[in-house]
Formats: structure tokens, sequence, C-alpha cells
């Protein structure tokens, strides 16, 4: 029986020790791994130091060639939206003064054609109308009674027709020269033709603006 129980106790001692072995090897497997982690992350981290280091000429010629690219760019941008404002602003100052050149050049040309309106001289003014439609960039020309019909143009088309199916019906009331501009660009100006006492006719004049362009050739 005390054979026994001492057989017990050293299988019992034997086994205690065997599992305390297999613990120590579980822990001491486990620390091994966490080296060979460690390894590997120090290994990359020396890795790709070597790589920057080793590069560093490359990376800084990329970086030079990213900031000129960028420059480029930012300056092609500026330079487009500066020329955009100052064909704007160009274009507003040479319609004023087309506008101006218009207003001044009519007067006289409405004069004329007021003193052979009264007579009805109607071959006159049509010799002052293609006279003056030569001028640059001048388009079309045309002369209507009080009712619409045209009466003289330099588009002989013309000549007969209500001027409301060419033109705007507005250029009947107008009671003064007036000027504007159309879809398509051109520049309208209507002036009353007045008489002694009343409206004698309307002359209205069609004027294309010449093109322009910023850029250097």
């Amino acid at each position: 029986m005390a054979k026994d129980t001492v057989a017990s106790e050293k299988k019992l001692d034997s086994g205690a020790s065997s599992g305390k072995q297999t613990k120590q090897s579980e822990e001491q497997m486990k620390q091994s791994g966490e080296q060979t982690k460690q390894s590997g992350e120090q290994t990359k981290q020396r890795v790709g130091k070597s790589f920057i280091v080793a590069q560093w000429r490359l990376i800084i010629i990329l970086l030079l060639i990213i900031a000129v690219a960028g420059m480029y760019v930012w300056k092609n941008v500026a330079v487009n939206r500066t020329t955009v404002q100052l064909t704007k602003k160009a274009g507003r100052i040479i319609t004023d003064q087309n506008r101006m050149f218009l207003r001044l050049a009519v007067v006289p040309l409405v004069w004329a054609v007021r003193s052979e309106m009264i007579r009805e001289n109607y071959d006159q003014i049509n010799q002052y109308l293609n006279q003056f439609v030569k001028e640059q960039n001048m388009k079309e020309i045309v002369v209507a009674k009080p009712d619409g019909a045209i009466v003289v143009a330099t588009n002989k088309k013309f000549e007969g027709k209500p001027v409301t199916d060419i033109f705007p019906a507005s250029v009947l009331q107008e009671d003064k020269l007036t000027v504007s501009s159309l879809e398509n660009g051109d520049i309208m100006v209507a002036s009353p033709v007045m008489g002694l006492s009343t409206k004698v006719g309307v002359l209205i004049l069609l004027y294309t603006p010449a093109s322009y362009n910023l850029q250097a050739p």
C-alpha cells in the first residue's frame, strides 16, 4: 500500500514537472516569436531608411519638377485671367469710342437728309447714303417715312418694305438719336428726321465694329 502511494506521488511529481517544462517551452516560443517580429520591423525600418538615403537625389529632383510644374500652371492661369479681364475692358472702351464716333458722324448726315426729305428729293438722299456707306465698317443705311415705309436704302431689296420687317418697331417711336448694340454685335443708330415742326422720317444705320485681339502674334 505504501509502495502504491509512493509511486503515485512520483507520477504526480513527474506530471507537474513535465507541465512546468511545457509551460516554460511555450513562454520561450512566445518570446522568440516576439523577438522575430521586432527584428522584422527593425529590418523594414532599416530598409526604408536605406532607400531614402540612397535615392535622396532622385527625390529632390522629383520635388523640384513638381514645384516647377505647379508654378507653370499657376502662371498660365494668372495670365489667362488677366487676358480675359483686359479683353473685356478693351471691348468696353472700343464700343464706347465707336458709339461716340457714330453719334458725331450721323448728325450731319441727318441734317443733309432732312433738307432733301422736305423737298422729297430721294435721288439726292440715295447719293448721300451710297457715299456714306462706303466708309469702313458701315453695313446698311435706310431712310423711312413716319409710317414706316422705306423710301431709300443702300440695299435696294429693302426699299418699299416696312422698316419693322428689318428693324425693331421702336425705331419709329424715337424722338432723339439713339445708339444700341444688337445681338450679333452690330451697332444700330436710329435718328428721327425732323422737319420744321413735325417728323418727316427716320434714318437707321448699321455699323459692324472691327474685331480685335490682345494676344501677341
